[in-house]
């Protein structure tokens, strides 16, 4: 059997003349029989790209010559060859019965049982619940569980899917139960029940790295919450959770819209779309080079049919409207060589805040807006005509790099040697947050405790001349070093990031020299550290000179003075 990396199925005879600027990377066929990796049709191949159909549609109506049909297209089918060949993408299956659970206690919730009860095209095994006597709900599709008050006894009710008749934020981030009032009427409802009956297929949208988790078994904070935990903030379901009493990060792949708020919102990087990595995308903006980049979300790809797209610039697909973070941003910025636009709608505000940082980076570095937002076709039109070329820089990305890292790394190519000024964190102060800590030196004993508790490198001990050293660029704000210093001497401050070189230098926050032990004369602690103990303990010896004495040695003379004594 013949197989081929890439097809596009057509038969007509104009795209046929694509052979010769395309023979060497595409096979063009008039039928899916033949299977591909990577295909314009969905029958037989592993990737089904349907923004290959709509871009060669806009580029024959917006005239684009043959040369330049070529090479969008394969700009398209290497940016999904790219992800396909990154992708930590799984997939699942879980069986779900034809039983459902209603709850509510309006006449509607009643109605819609009668109405189940009579539904020919499926016979379910269907209930109905006040919502007072519901004491709790968990589980998944295909497999959920209520706890029933009935009297004086809790009973456990199965079902697999639920549709409720009232407000209830918690249960409607459940993926099988919904909300009779978002729908049309009763058959726009019952399509969507019956279409998840029998097996239910669903993949994972997010891959997760605990190493530099900002939440991960940490300590809780005064909350009896973790320092981070904006993923779970912003989930719009029970894609991602928490769990105060492990402090580990829950997740639900069932429950995942695949919406990518935990990608954008996350300030490490422990967060990744699983087809769309910062690897992915690095690999992918290397056939953008010197080139304006019409950036779309998938889901928003129809509201562009037809649209007459300029043939200078050149469209890039994503899978969602919402994984972008500041990172991604000037990635897309530097790798192309010039400013983007991107046509997506409902974006959140992670999302809003990491395009107005890069624009307020720009604005001072280059006097020039990098990244637009267009969210209907006028405004669109109007965004592609003010397409620039900015500098452009490619930056190698490392396996598994920290996201403030290769950031830090882009940052430092545009600042140079130069002082551009100070732009803010977001306006929340909590989504997209950049700053720095301010140590009290004279209180710091150079105990290094802040040093264990940064995951992300952003605090150093530096033996050679005893300092605790700090780097703003790599620094998460997420306030674990400010409540793990002993001596209070730590402050975080939510200042934004400074467009200078000093930015990225390793500050020193605070020395000291080493103590001697006053008998055999080694070096085995700081002073300060010395003082400190000295200030604590002599008021609690009193008149015990030798106790006060081995507070000034090193462990093998403190035990020979506290022998010779007693």
């Amino acid at each position: 059997m013949d197989f081929y990396d890439f097809s596009l199925i057509t038969q007509d005879n104009a795209l046929t003349s694509l052979k010769d600027l395309t023979q060497d990377w595409l096979t063009i066929l008039p039928n899916p029989d033949t299977y591909a990796l990577i295909s314009n049709h969905p029958q037989n191949c592993d990737v089904y790209a349907p923004e290959i159909d709509w871009y060669l549609s806009n580029a024959s109506k917006s005239h684009h010559t043959q040369a330049t049909i070529a090479q969008n297209l394969k700009r398209l089918y290497f940016a999904r060859l790219n992800q396909y060949e990154h992708s930590t993408q799984k997939d699942f299956s879980t069986p779900v019965a034809p039983s459902l659970l209603i709850i509510g206690d309006n006449q509607e919730a009643k109605a819609f049982l009668e109405f189940v009860r009579g539904w020919e095209n499926m016979r379910y095994e269907v209930g109905l619940l006040h919502p007072e006597d519901i004491v709790s709900i968990h589980g998944h599709m295909g497999a959920f569980e209520a706890q029933v008050r009935t009297n004086a006894e809790i009973l456990k009710v199965s079902f697999a899917q639920g549709v409720i008749f009232y407000e209830d934020t918690y249960l409607e981030s459940f993926a099988g139960i919904e909300n009779a009032g978002n729908f049309e009427d009763e058959y726009a409802l019952m399509g969507v029940l019956d279409g998840r009956v029998g097996t239910y297929h669903y993949q994972s949208f997010i891959t997760y790295d605990s190493q530099n988790c900002q939440y991960h078994h940490r300590r809780a904070n005064k909350k009896g919450e973790g320092y981070c935990h904006k993923c779970a903030n912003v989930c719009p379901t029970l894609g991602v959770s928490k769990n105060n009493h492990l402090m580990e990060l829950v997740f639900s792949d069932i429950d995942c819209i695949g919406c990518g708020a935990c990608v954008s919102v996350c300030p490490s990087g422990s967060m990744e779309d699983s087809s769309l990595s910062m690897q992915a995308l690095n690999a992918t903006l290397a056939h953008y080079k010197n080139t304006p980049i019409l950036l779309i979300a998938l889901p928003f790809l129809q509201d562009l049919k037809d649209f007459p797209i300029p043939d200078h610039i050149a469209p890039l697909i994503i899978s969602t409207s919402n994984l972008l973070s500041e990172a991604h941003i000037l990635a897309l910025l530097q790798e192309s060589g010039h400013s983007c636009v991107y046509y997506a709608k409902n974006l959140i505000p992670p999302v809003l805040e990491a395009s107005k940082l890069i624009n307020d980076i720009y604005h001072n570095i280059y006097q020039k807006t990098g990244f637009y937002i267009a969210q209907t076709p006028q405004e669109l039109t109007d965004s592609m005509q003010r397409l620039e070329p900015i500098a452009s820089y490619s930056y190698p990305l490392g396996a598994n790099e920290y996201k403030r890292k290769h950031f830090s790394e882009r940052l430092r190519f545009a600042i140079k040697d130069h002082h551009y000024g100070q732009v803010p964190s977001g306006q929340s102060k909590e989504l997209v947050r950049y700053g720095q800590i301010a140590i009290n030196s004279a209180a710091c004993t150079l105990c290094m405790s802040c040093v264990g508790a940064c995951n992300v490198g952003s605090l150093k001990a530096v033996a050679s001349d005893l300092s605790l050293r700090f780097d703003a660029s790599a620094c998460t704000t997420c306030g674990y070093c400010v409540d793990s210093c002993p001596e209070n001497a730590i402050s975080l401050e939510l200042s934004g990031i400074t467009l200078a070189p000093s930015w990225f230098e390793d500050k020193i926050m605070a020395s000291d020299t080493l103590f001697a032990c006053i008998e055999c004369g080694k070096k085995f602690a700081t002073q300060k550290s010395i003082q400190k103990v000295k200030s604590m303990m002599t008021p609690l010896f009193g008149s015990d000179t030798a106790k006060i004495k081995a507070l000034e040695c090193c462990a093998d003379c403190k035990v020979k003075i506290m022998f010779a004594t007693s």
